[in-house]
């Protein structure tokens, strides 16, 4: 039986020989667990130093993949160069094997904590309507901004200021007696609507890599390599599209993988 190790080693021999240059746990990847860079005819990928043998294999496959997407389509955008025909259900069979692939726990905690900002913002401004029925969250509040001094007005914008050498926080909000009660709600709000607004920006942006063409065929890949009933399972659609695109070589790259993976 082939070790994990000889797995590797013979996929990185292959990948050398179509002049991709491999850096296995030499480098942290930029943060990321592996990464494809390519700049014209200069390949390389590099997987980070702290990732377990045990998972190199699926991240080598996963950036090789993306090295074949450049080479037939550098703008990353198609997937027709793999696929005869793009249809919504094989695209929603991609998206599910993307989404099993992202810990679900991460993506459930920004809802969690955009639903939870959501309730206290909708609180605040409640509150600060009572004084202010025409309070609109969209919209400065010119009276409860007017004659707010230094640290204070900072706040407004910031959660924390550093002022001569001293810190000023957001939480020491309560502590300043020369501002009203509305007042400091008012601040505390808008603290919460720039903590919501960097929330909905990380949402943005996994809902962008859940459908980043790349990152879906890369997420496929990955699976069909090495559970290929798994994949069948979650994507018949694309499975049967992508064995017929492999029976006809229609990337030959994809083609000698998959024959090197059955010898594995």
């Amino acid at each position: 039986m082939v070790s994990e190790r000889d797995r590797i080693l013979k996929l990185k021999e292959y990948l050398n020989s179509l002049g991709i240059e491999v850096n296995i746990g030499k480098t942290k990847a930029r943060g990321n667990k592996g990464i494809f860079i390519g700049k014209k005819n200069d390949f390389r990928i590099d997987i980070s130093k702290e990732l377990p043998e045990d998972k190199i294999l699926p991240v080598i496959i996963h950036e090789f993949v993306h090295y074949v997407h450049y080479l037939y389509d550098n703008t990353l955008k198609s997937l027709s160069f793999v696929f005869d025909e793009i249809t919504n259900e094989l695209e929603e069979e991609l998206i599910n094997i993307t989404v099993r692939q992202i810990p679900k726990d991460f993506a459930a905690s920004l809802y969690e904590k955009k639903n939870i900002l959501n309730s206290e913002i909708k609180h605040l401004a409640s509150s600060i309507k009572n004084y202010y029925p025409d309070f609109k969250l969209s919209e400065r509040c010119k009276p409860l901004e007017r004659n707010l001094g230094s640290p204070i007005k900072y706040l407004l914008k910031y959660d924390r200021v550093k002022i001569f050498n001293k810190i000023y926080s957001i939480h020491d909000i309560a502590d300043f007696d020369n501002i009203s009660e509305t007042q400091q709600k008012y601040i505390i709000l808008k603290s919460k609507q720039r903590a919501l607004s960097r929330i909905n920006s990380k949402i943005s942006r996994l809902n962008k890599y859940y459908n980043n063409p790349s990152e879906l065929l890369a997420r496929f890949c990955e699976l069909y390599f090495l559970d290929e009933q798994a994949s069948c399972t979650l994507a018949p659609t694309a499975v049967m599209q992508f064995k017929q695109s492999l029976e006809r070589k229609k990337v030959p790259e994809f083609y000698r993988l998959a024959k090197m993976m059955s010898k594995f």
